[in-house]
């Protein structure tokens, strides 16, 4: 497996660019990310210049604004934010961009056919760039109350109808233990429809070791079901970042 590491709540003494390289020196694959660049303090083109000389890949990022500009929002708003972020990610050779669902507005399954009918128009476009978009379902227990997309179970049906190689789920392991549990069978039984892992210790969102979430396990099931994307590791440290790292690292790697 290959395990990237979300840059945004770890090494904050440090700027965004050396954490890009602390990654790389404690062992990680790649490095991922949220929308550093909105407010102008981070710039894309330093990212991937940071990136190549650290000879360490990017291997996600959210698409711009992605909690203001939702995927399932107004097919022109969705289009125009698409395209500007796949031209930001051009700057640091990014190909998996994460979007993000509305919050509940009915109880009706209308939002579900504006998602579905937005990202079949999403796919013509991200096939055209060589991009993958990763729709991320989260928790609406704890984190995200209100946030509509909060089942693997709809997203997987809506990336199957979708039917696009370049529209998947991001299944996220710390959202979806809170939510629906039976991780390891999901993974077994959807790994196609599957483009990026995201992974914390439950509760908390903590180190994945000191949950309750077997991640070996996991692991082990994802790489059996033949997934060879990145594993990212999205998750706030309890202790030195630079040991907490470590030991998750030693933790999944075995």
């Amino acid at each position: 497996m290959k395990y990237s590491l979300c840059i945004e709540p770890v090494f904050e003494e440090l700027d965004f660019y050396d954490r890009i390289r602390k990654a790389k020196d404690l062992g990680c694959d790649a490095v991922e990310f949220w929308d550093p660049w909105v407010g102008g303090s981070v710039d894309p083109k330093k990212i991937g210049e940071t990136a190549r000389q650290a000879d360490i890949p990017v291997a996600a990022c959210c698409l711009n604004k992605a909690w203001t500009y939702r995927m399932s929002f107004p097919w022109e708003i969705v289009k125009a934010n698409l395209e500007k972020s796949i031209e930001i990610a051009k700057a640091f050779d990014c190909k998996t961009l994460i979007g993000l669902s509305g919050e509940m507005e009915t109880k009706t399954g209308s939002q579900n056919l504006v998602l579905m009918e937005n990202l079949k128009r999403t796919a013509e476009i991200a096939e055209k760039a060589g991009v993958t978009i990763v729709v991320e379902a989260l928790n609406s227990l704890y984190d995200h109350k209100g946030y509509y997309l909060d089942n693997s179970y709809v997203g997987f049906d809506i990336v199957k109808a979708v039917d696009s190689p370049s529209v998947k789920l991001l299944f996220d392991c710390y959202h979806m233990q809170i939510m629906t549990g039976n991780l390891v069978n999901q993974i077994r039984d959807n790994i196609k429809y599957i483009g990026h892992f995201h992974s914390a210790g439950v509760p908390g969102r903590h180190e994945l070791q000191l949950g309750e979430t077997n991640y070996p396990a996991v692991i082990k099931a994802a790489e059996e079901a033949g997934y060879d994307r990145y594993f990212g590791f999205e998750y706030w440290p309890t202790y030195d970042n630079e040991k907490s790292l470590c030991d998750i690292l030693k933790y999944v790697r075995g």
